[in-house]
């Protein structure tokens, strides 16, 4: 999460949309940086509204707008599944290459998912609280020309997004049932994903 108090913004990380890249951009410009713990990082729209806003609003910014990047949802847990089957991930109950990507979206969308598939839902990241205002400025992350000509004219100058942190390996590949099954039970992620800005 970064914070750009002369600017007025906000900007939320929501996990697996280039997060690192756009710290490393933004960060010689911001006056907040929350790169760790992942928590602090990721923080959600919601915890912003509770916790960070009240604080900002000390420093006669408590109207900065948030913005964010939002992913076609099934990429987004392709990501995931890419991100958790690398060499090298320490916990072995969160390794994600013992199963295929319907295996994965299958414990993914079950009422009580596996360590492996734990890895939240972008509708709940973007759910604001019960005197929340919701998100200001939501960006598809299929369109990051988008969020950066918006960043880059709020800020003044270009935007030039590294390319940090990417997944590993090609797309994985979903049944034509699971795809069906995964926009219905997502429907709310993906009435946010048409929603955003593209």
């Amino acid at each position: 999460m970064i914070v750009l108090l002369r600017h007025r913004l906000a900007i939320l990380a929501m996990p697996k949309t280039g997060s690192t890249a756009i710290e490393a951009a933004l960060a010689p410009h911001a006056d907040l940086v929350a790169s760790r713990p992942p928590e602090l990082k990721h923080m959600t729209l919601r915890r912003f509204e509770r916790f960070l806003r009240p604080l900002l609003a000390a420093y006669g910014a408590g109207d900065a707008e948030t913005v964010c990047l939002i992913r076609e949802p099934l990429d987004w847990l392709g990501s995931w599944y890419r991100y958790r089957s690398r060499p090298g991930l320490a916990d072995p109950a969160r390794r994600t290459d013992s199963v295929d990507f319907d295996g994965f979206v299958a414990a993914y969308l079950s009422p009580s998912p596996p360590a492996f598939a734990q890895v939240g839902r972008q509708s709940v990241f973007l759910r604001p609280g019960p005197r929340g205002r919701g998100i200001d400025h939501l960006f598809r992350y299929e369109a990051m020309a988008a969020f950066t000509d918006f960043l880059a004219d709020r800020i003044g100058r270009p935007l030039d997004l590294p390319r940090l942190n990417v997944s590993p390996g090609p797309r994985p590949r979903i049944s034509d049932a699971m795809r069906a099954r995964a926009e219905a039970e997502l429907a709310e992620d993906y009435r946010l994903w048409r929603s955003a800005r593209g």
